[in-house]
């Protein structure tokens, strides 16, 4: 499978090799649909990028708050149409049993920087609140 950033790059040359063989209205859906895969793929990027951040951002901020996470954090990402903003939950277990949950949402593109995102954050340990950042990681 090609990477995202041939995908990209190939999705607009395509859509203009559909324009000269289609009619109008033809045409029209081609270059709809070939934008709607690119927001696709722009938006799983953004979605993977985050859910990566958190997992491992997450995990320090629990050690910071002296829990430690037992294995990885399994983190969803959910992504605005416009990629502009991200809601991050993320849910573990603690090497003593608790159960663990980081809940946020980032206004910013993720990847910006490969090692925080800027938000909104609350990890919380069996339902009680152990930490609230606007920065994981960094």
């Amino acid at each position: 499978m090609p990477s995202l950033r041939t995908q990209l790059l190939l999705a607009p040359a395509l859509s203009l090799a559909l324009l000269g063989a289609c009619s109008d209205d033809d045409a029209s859906n081609a270059a709809k649909d070939a934008g709607d895969a690119v927001d696709e793929a722009s938006n799983d990027a953004v979605e993977t990028t985050a859910r990566n951040i958190a997992s491992a951002q997450g995990e320090d901020e629990f050690s910071a708050a002296n829990i430690e996470v037992e294995g990885d954090l399994a983190c969803e990402a959910n992504a605005d149409d416009q990629a502009d903003a991200v809601d991050i939950s993320c849910t573990g277990t603690s090497t003593d049993g608790q159960d663990l949950a980081l809940e946020g949402t980032t206004d910013e593109i993720p990847g910006a920087s490969v090692t925080e995102l800027e938000g909104s954050f609350v990890g919380t340990a069996d339902g009680d609140e152990v930490f609230s950042v606007d920065t994981l990681g960094g």
